[in-house]
């Protein structure tokens, strides 16, 4: 079985590079997903409970926390959150743990997200070392979804809430009933960060593993999911040219929290 091919650019020129070359191989969009650690796995914030670790032990956590969420927001928010997606993508805004995954359309996004999320360990001659190497993830959604849903012979693309291929992926008491894989859908733009950072989800199935695991298991197709890995060595260096062209934290986050976290950094206040 084959595992996730591995791309390791040293530089940002070489990163646009492999963007640019990915965007010419093929006709069908790419999403991107940074994270701060090479070691991290594709897997959504409700599968990573420290105990609850079967299928039926997560949906009954997921309904657990629907209706929690649903009873104690009221006096927060003047949303009706009855349908359970837009339940859902309200609950991932805020960091409630669900079955959603968060990617971007964007690729100097995630690129952000990767490289400003890095865990610095001690200076040495004033600049950073980091811990571990920094990655971005890089999805074919249509060849994805065309895999995943292969058992219903399913040829389309992207998809969204309203298609039918979704209602096997709505939260339900029984997980048994759910598909399997991952799938890659568009979902509500409920928020200017979501709009800002080019919001896009995978939604999970009863299959608890990480995608890069099920990616190797069920023989999804070559070029469904890229890894590029970016050497703790040049995490300073990429900062710094990310931050150059303008990619900072009011962008990223267009809101007060955005604006303090880029003064703060800016006026020397970084760890």
């Amino acid at each position: 079985m084959a595992k996730v091919p591995e791309i390791k650019p040293r530089s940002f020129t070489e990163y646009v590079q492999e963007i640019e070359r990915l965007n010419a191989s093929g006709t069908n969009p790419i999403w991107f997903r940074g994270a701060g650690k090479a070691s991290y796995k594709l897997m959504p914030g409700l599968y990573r409970h420290a105990t609850k670790k079967t299928v039926t032990d997560i949906a009954t956590l997921e309904r657990d926390t629907m209706i929690r969420f649903r009873q104690r927001s009221i006096p927060f928010s003047d949303k009706s959150l009855h349908d359970d997606w837009d339940a859902l993508f309200y609950m991932q805004h805020y960091r409630v743990p669900t079955r959603l995954l968060d990617w971007s359309e964007n690729p100097f996004v995630a690129f952000y997200f990767s490289i400003m999320s890095a865990e610095p360990g001690a200076k040495r001659g004033g600049s950073r070392v980091y811990k571990e190497d920094a990655t971005i993830w890089v999805l074919d959604p249509v060849k994805w979804n065309r895999h995943a849903l292969s058992h219903q012979s399913f040829d389309g693309g992207i998809l969204v809430t309203k298609d039918t291929e979704l209602i096997g992926y709505q939260p339900t008491p029984n997980f048994s009933k759910m598909n399997n894989h991952a799938v890659a859908l568009y979902g509500a733009h409920n928020s200017p960060r979501i709009v800002a950072q080019r919001g896009v989800f995978t939604i999970f199935g009863q299959n608890l593993e990480p995608m890069d695991e099920a990616y190797d298991k069920a023989g999804f197709p070559d070029g469904s999911l890229r890894k590029i890995v970016l050497d703790k060595s040049i995490i300073s260096a990429l900062r710094r040219s990310i931050l150059s062209y303008g990619i900072t934290e009011s962008v990223i986050y267009p809101d007060l929290d955005g604006l303090a976290a880029e003064m703060r950094r800016e006026f020397g206040f970084e760890g």
